[in-house]
């Protein structure tokens, strides 16, 4: 009886501090973007990096802040394969104080990680909801 109720505990405080992260990661990414000043750059390069499954591109990005400075980032995001062409003109969101925070204007470069940390957060809380439960299939 104690495991299950240590299991039970676990699963449960696992999940609320899943829950919490996701939600903060959802509020900052929001704050981020309400705060951000939208600017425009051009992709002028691809930073090749490898995984398990082969290469990924992710797009390296120059703009100008509202002050007239130069700033390049890489982004966060890599896709194979890649999603954007040297040359392409892009929307950029940046911090007005830390402009080296700059991300890409699309969904995925925004909304990626919450989305993803949602989806194991609500893993989580199913198979909480099942152990806790104690929900049979049969």
């Amino acid at each position: 009886m104690g495991k299950i109720i240590t299991h039970r505990a676990l699963m449960c405080i696992a999940t609320a501090i899943l829950f919490c992260a996701f939600g903060w990661s959802v509020l900052h990414v929001r704050h981020f973007v309400n705060n951000a000043v939208e600017g425009r750059g051009h992709v002028i390069g691809l930073a090749r990096s490898s995984s398990k499954n082969g290469s990924v591109f992710k797009p390296v990005v120059e703009f100008h802040t509202v002050g007239g400075a130069r700033m390049e980032f890489t982004s966060s995001m890599g896709t194979s394969p890649p999603s954007h062409d040297v040359g392409e003109s892009v929307t950029v969101y940046y911090d007005p104080e830390d402009p080296h925070s700059a991300m890409l204007s699309d969904w995925i470069s925004l909304w990626g990680g919450p989305m993803i940390l949602g989806a194991i957060t609500a893993v989580f809380a199913f198979l909480t909801f099942i152990i806790y439960f104690r929900v049979s299939f049969r």
